[in-house]
Order: C-alpha cells, then sequence, then structure tokens
C-alpha cells in the first residue's frame, strides 16, 4: 500500500533544505491537489453497503417514532406527571430520530441515487432505487405525521444550511410520488440484479421481490391516503389487488440472535432481557385493554405480548408505591389503577414515582414482536413465584419492527369502507379479515417457544371474534369498534396508533387511563420540533409550548 504523507510548512523547509545537499533534483508536493483519503468519492462507492446502511437507519428512525408515539397514546409507560415533563417530549426527545432521517438515510439516499438512477451507467441497479425511494417515502411521511411542516426541497442543498419549512401536505404529495417512482423502478424486468441483503423481504425469493416491495409501497399510499381523506385514492388502490393483505406480504425489519459484532438483537429485547432485569415498564392502561376490555374474555394474544416474571401483585409499597393508594377521584369507575392481578406488573400513564429495584419482577415484552418469551405461568412452576428474564430466553431477540402487517391493511381498509365510503357491511368483513390475520400472524411468529398448554387455539378467536361481533351489533358507533381493535392489534408501532386517535378519536377517554395526576397538560396533536433542528437552522422557529 502507498502512503501520502501530508508536511507542515516547516517540515517542508526541512525536506528542501535536506534535498538540497543529498540531491539535485526533488519534487515538492502540492497539498492543494491532494484527494482526502477519509473521503469516498462516488465511484468508491459500494451500492450494497450504502443500501444496507439506508435500510438500517430506516429502521432507526422507525424504532424512535414508534416508541415515542407508543407512549403517548398509551400503548407503552410514559413517566410523569405532564407531557412535557424532562425525558418525554422535549425539544431534544426526537433530535436522534431527526439526525438519523437527515443527516444519514436522507444524506444516503441521495447519494445511492445519483448512482443508480445514472441514465450513463452501463448496470442497471432500478432494484436498488426502488427500496430506497420507499425508505425514504416511509420516513418523510413519518416526519410530517410527527412534526407537520418540515425542511425538505432545500434540506439536502449542501450550499443552504437553513432550509425553510415546506408545508406537510407538500411533503405528502412529493412522497407519493417518490413512491410512484419506486413502483416503476421495482417492477423493471430489466433490472441487472438484486440487493445482496434485503432486511425486510430476505427470506423471500428473488422473483417474488418486485411483487412485495410494490405492495409495502402502495400499503404506504393506502395510509397517506387514510390520513388525508382521499376516498376515490384508496378505492383505486384496493382495486389493485397490491397491497400488503396476507402474512407473507409483511413489511417488517428482522432482528436476529447475534449478540456481539455486531449486536443485532431487537433493542428493546437487549433493554430487558439482560441481568438486570427489565428497565421499561408495560402499560397498566394497554395490558387492562387486553384483560379486561371484553368481561371475562382474555385476549388471547396476551401471552404473546407480555412475559410476566411474577405470579402475582406485590404488596411490597417499596417495590410499587401505589398498591395501597385509592384511586384518583377523576379516574373514572371502570378504569383499573396501579394493579391489575396475576402479576401483571406494569405502571400508570404519567405515573412520577421514582424507580425501585423490580428489574427482575416487572411484567415484560413478551415473544411477540420483540423477540422475548411466551408466557405459559412459567413462575407458578417456582417455589418462589418468580421466573425472572435472562438474554437465553423465548426467541433471544430475534424480533421484528412490526412496519405494516396485513392486517394493518384490513383494519385501514374496514375504517375507511365505514368512514370514507359509508359501507357497514364491507367495513364489518374487513374488520373480521383483520383480527383472524393479527391472531394468526402474533400465534404463528411465537409458535416455536409457545407452551402447548397455554398457546392460542382456534376456539379463542373464534369466541374473540364472536364477542366483537356482538359489540358491532350493539354499540352503536362501530368506528370506536374497528378503532379499539386495530389499536390492539398494533402492539408496540406507536406511530399508527397516533394516526389512528388523530383520525378518529379513538379509542377515547371511555377506554384509556388518565393521568395520575389532574393536570398533565396538552396532549401532543403535533410534536415540537428537535432541537437539532431549530437550534442550527435559523429558518426554523419553535412551536409554542
Amino acid at each position: 500500500m502507498k502512503y501520502v504523507i501530508k508536511f507542515s510548512k516547516i517540515n517542508v523547509l526541512i525536506v528542501l533544505t535536506l534535498s538540497l545537499f543529498q540531491c539535485k533534483d526533488f519534487v515538492l508536493i502540492d497539498e492543494d491537489n491532494l484527494n482526502n483519503p477519509n473521503e469516498l468519492t462516488q465511484s468508491s462507492i459500494d451500492v450494497d453497503l450504502l443500501l444496507n446502511n439506508i435500510q438500517k437507519e430506516a429502521k432507526d428512525v422507525y424504532l424512535i417514532a414508534a416508541e415515542r408515539t407508543a407512549e403517548l397514546t398509551r400503548m407503552e409507560h410514559m413517566s410523569g406527571p405532564t407531557y412535557k415533563s424532562a425525558g418525554n417530549f422535549q425539544a431534544t426527545s426526537f433530535s436522534s430520530m431527526y439526525i438519523s432521517a437527515y443527516a444519514d438515510l436522507f444524506i444516503d439516499v441521495k447519494n445511492l441515487l445519483a448512482i443508480t438512477d445514472d441514465p450513463e451507467s452501463d448496470i442497471n441497479f432500478s432494484f436498488y432505487s426502488g427500496m430506497a425511494k420507499v425508505l425514504k417515502a416511509y420516513t418523510m411521511l413519518t416526519m410530517v405525521d410527527l412534526f407537520g411542516d418540515i425542511p425538505y426541497s432545500e434540506a439536502l442543498d449542501e450550499s443552504n444550511f437553513n432550509p425553510k419549512l415546506e408545508a406537510g401536505k407538500d411533503v405528502y404529495d412529493k412522497a407519493l410520488a417518490l413512491l410512484d417512482e419506486a413502483i416503476t423502478n421495482l417492477g423493471d424486468s430489466t433490472r441487472a440484479r438484486f440487493p445482496n441483503i434485503d432486511l425486510y423481504y430476505g427470506t423471500a425469493k428473488d422473483d417474488d421481490k418486485p411483487d412485495l416491495w410494490i405492495r409495502a409501497a402502495n400499503t404506504i399510499k393506502l395510509k397517506a391516503y387514510l390520513n388525508t381523506n382521499a376516498s376515490n385514492e384508496i378505492n383505486s388502490l384496493i382495486s389493485t389487488g397490491k397491497l400488503i393483505v396476507e402474512p407473507d406480504h409483511d413489511f417488517k425489519f428482522s432482528f436476529s440472535t447475534n449478540e456481539i459484532n455486531p449486536l443485532s438483537r431487537h433493542p428493546w429485547f437487549f433493554d430487558n432481557y439482560d441481568s438486570d432485569g427489565g428497565s421499561d415498564y408495560m402499560s397498566v392502561n394497554y395490558m387492562n385493554l387486553l384483560l379486561n376490555d371484553k368481561t371475562d374474555l382474555v385476549d388471547p394474544r396476551i401471552r404473546y405480548y407480555f412475559y410476566r416474571q411474577v405470579n402475582k401483585d406485590t404488596r411490597d409499597t417499596n417495590e410499587n408505591d401505589c398498591i395501597n393508594s385509592p384511586k384518583p377521584s377523576h379516574y373514572p369507575a371502570n378504569i383499573p389503577f396501579c394493579k391489575l392481578g396475576k402479576g401483571y406488573w406494569g405502571r400508570n400513564f404519567l405515573n412520577n414515582s421514582g424507580i425501585p429495584p423490580d428489574g427482575l419482577k416487572r411484567t415484560v415484552y413478551g415473544v411477540y414482536p420483540v423477540g422475548g418469551e411466551f408466557d405459559a405461568d412459567q413462575p407458578s412452576n417456582n417455589d418462589d413465584g418468580i421466573a425472572s428474564v435472562s438474554k437465553s430466553k423465548g426467541l433471544q431477540g430475534a424480533g421484528i419492527a412490526p412496519i405494516l402487517m396485513s392486517s394493518f391493511t384490513h383494519f385501514m381498509i374496514a375504517e375507511a369502507e365505514l368512514r370514507l365510503n359509508n359501507n357497514p357491511t364491507k367495513a364489518k368483513t374487513y374488520l373480521d379479515n383483520a383480527i383472524t390475520l393479527s391472531m394468526q400472524t402474533v400465534k404463528d411468529f411465537g409458535k416455536s417457544v409457545a407452551d402447548a398448554s397455554f398457546e392460542m387455539r382456534d376456539a379463542d378467536v373464534t369466541n374473540y371474534k364472536n364477542f366483537v361481533s356482538q359489540r358491532w351489533s350493539t354499540v352503536n358507533d362501530r368506528l370506536k369498534n374497528i378503532s379499539k381493535e386495530y389499536y390492539l392489534a398494533l402492539w408496540t408501532n406507536g406511530i399508527e396508533a397516533y394516526n389512528l386517535m388523530r383520525r378518529t378519536g379513538f379509542p377515547n377517554s371511555d377506554d384509556l387511563q388518565p393521568a395520575e395526576g389532574e393536570n398533565p397538560g396538552t396532549w401532543y396533536r403535533s410534536f415540537r420540533y428537535p432541537s437539532a433542528m431549530v437550534d442550527r437552522n435559523s429558518s426554523v422557529s419553535q412551536k409554542d409550548e
């Protein structure tokens, strides 16, 4: 290997002096004409490695957005006492997501497309372009869903350090146009080859991937059109038949069991199944809906969603300080406070208490979708009633990020048929299909670690659907029915729960746990801008508190 050494002016003088004494001929290297070995040129970019990076960056944006919105929608626990409390939704809360989107993904997509969309290229990289555009468009929509108006058209201009905000509607339109481009790229049969690694549809055969990625692109369009009440466009998409409608079509990022070099386990498994136990509290609100929303009928997904480390509630106030406290007066009678029984150990919404040493006792994520343990009443088989987590439990972190699952599509169409098309008969058909698909997906995902005595049975699904049908026929508000069932199927995907609540208003206070304190502040219909955006961009002013 050849090395080029840069010299300071002093060193150059020394070398010149020595050279005059040693030889007549010498060459002075002009530093201004040297290429920086630390800066990649376009010709040196490996498109496969760059696309791999884009796939991971899109996952990073999803995970941050999904977790924060899951907290706001009470799907997961959020500490208190207010929405603006430190650690909740401060300006710094989304800075890492903003950086992942703009400084990483958007730049990498730009660099990739400069190669893959180059008409002078000798290789047709159309499929690479299609995948990158799908992931970029999804990220664009997510940023608008969370923040509204964002920098976009000027954001990647290297000469503009203060890009102006662009209307969210316009960015939505550009994302939809980008998805149309992606669909054309993905369907190009003259492509040279497929990428070496596909982290979303990696187990599919190459011949099936164009159809799968096109379905993903169309389903991203479906959710965008639903958010904007575009009924004609939704109906057109449904008529194509090219949506995510079966489990084999699911758009998800897959993790593995690898712990080091690199760490590729689901990060929420890693955070909750290490030697110190759970680092996250499960939401009392969400567990209660699975346990008690349908009278004596327990949701059969609960053993897949959650893993209990103990089989009964603690009686020690040092472990849970609310167990002997009365329910706050502003809590509705049907909403639980603190305790759920049978070891479902979580926290109330916007609870402001300190953290006790309960990491090896609190309820944690289960097998779906984080790749944890299946709940088979394990604590009951131990003398001390405790069966704590460990890194070897369950699927050992080989979970998924459920970005757009087949059940989601059917729920979205059910909502559109009822809310936009005023067709309750079609809506009910799609609702039934959605529930069936959600149950089947969860069951199949946990099948390899599920205990036969506790796993989901066909009869459980039938009983559940019968209850939903009975509620459908007796409850006037059918939109609430669809919304609640979609919410329960979305486990860990707070992005779509957030969009759902803003579109429909459900689930609402009839089912959701209020804050522990009476004055939590205003629920965010749009988040404050990341400090990484505002602090570095004089064209953007922070939103009001």
